[in-house]
């Protein structure tokens, strides 16, 4: 089979979600036999993450359903039937790709302030929940639904629509859904990404296309490279939606920039050493002097207000 229909099959089976350890493994030495394969992967990847009209063809649970049935495993019996399959593919793919053109929509713009939340019923039933100093537009259309994430964070409760693709755009990544739930939070270090339910598919703007089922998480950085896929605590990412932020040994740098984030008056550590002290516990999100107290208590440490920031330091310096 030719290095792009071979790309087209994988791409579909890791779509489907349904890839076994073997096919898996099989996969990995499709893409490290040759720099032609890994080429036609990134080049599929490329288009259907750039043409969304593509993605919402090749999202449709029907279009899915048929082709996965036919292309469930590579035996050299089935080959015909994946030809004509990845036939069909690349037609649609070429048609759509043609045919894309679209004015873009300014959409409405949604934000909240530092240390406030808020909660959106979009159009189609779906909802999003923003939390503190955050800013979301949507804009639909007749053809998707589309919001773009510009900073701060956000849990999607996406109403399910197969013909009609969910997608989160963000600075370093795509995010594609047609039914399922997720938080995405956007920090300085990057964005995380944390599947509630359903499936998630992502395309970074560097590398391959990343499929996270319910429980899966993925950090993205700010160059859009992925880390690895790793499960996640909901209790803990979710707190925030009741007012609460939850650590388990997390550095105590890593604490302060996230109370940072719900309040104006900022957090200070004095010293690098208090940097990765570990930190465990809840804390009130809309309280920032009991989460101080709860700090310097369990850490030994005292606080001060200089220059209108809050100076976090060893009790002895």
């Amino acid at each position: 089979m030719h290095s792009t229909q071979t790309a087209e099959f994988w791409l579909a089976r890791q779509m489907s979600g349904a890839m076994s350890a073997d096919e898996q493994a099989a996969f990995s030495r499709w893409l490290e036999a040759s720099e032609d394969n890994r080429h036609a992967f990134q080049r599929l990847e490329d288009t259907l993450s750039a043409t969304d009209i593509a993605a919402h063809a090749i999202l449709s649970e029907k279009f899915e359903n048929e082709l996965y049935a036919q292309v469930k495993k590579p035996t050299a019996w089935r080959m015909p039937a994946i030809a004509a399959s990845i036939a069909l593919l690349s037609i649609t793919l070429s048609t759509l790709i043609f045919f894309n053109y679209q004015p873009r929509s300014h959409g409405q713009t949604y934000a909240t302030e530092i240390g406030e939340t808020r909660s959106l019923t979009l159009d189609d039933g779906s909802t999003a929940k923003l939390n503190t100093n955050t800013m979301l537009i949507v804009a639909y259309n007749s053809r998707k639904r589309k919001v773009i994430l510009n900073k701060g964070e956000a849990i999607f409760v996406v109403a399910r629509n197969t013909a009609k693709p969910f997608i989160v755009e963000l600075p370093t990544a795509k995010i594609m859904v047609t039914g399922t739930s997720f938080n995405v939070q956007m920090s300085k270090k990057g964005t995380e990404i944390c599947v509630v339910s359903g499936t998630v598919r992502i395309k970074p703007t560097s590398g391959r296309l990343v499929i996270l089922q319910k429980g899966d998480s993925i950090h993205i950085d700010n160059r859009g490279d992925t880390g690895i896929i790793a499960p996640f605590d909901p209790i803990d990412v979710l707190a925030w939606r009741y007012g609460k932020l939850r650590f388990a040994e997390i550095p105590l740098q890593d604490v302060v920039d996230e109370l940072n984030r719900y309040f104006r008056k900022k957090i200070i550590l004095r010293d690098p050493t208090l940097y990765l002290l570990p930190v465990t516990g809840e804390f009130d999100a809309t309280n920032q002097a009991a989460a101080i107290d709860k700090i310097t208590v369990a850490l030994g440490l005292e606080n001060k207000t200089e220059n209108g920031a809050i100076v976090l330091s060893k009790k002895d310096s």
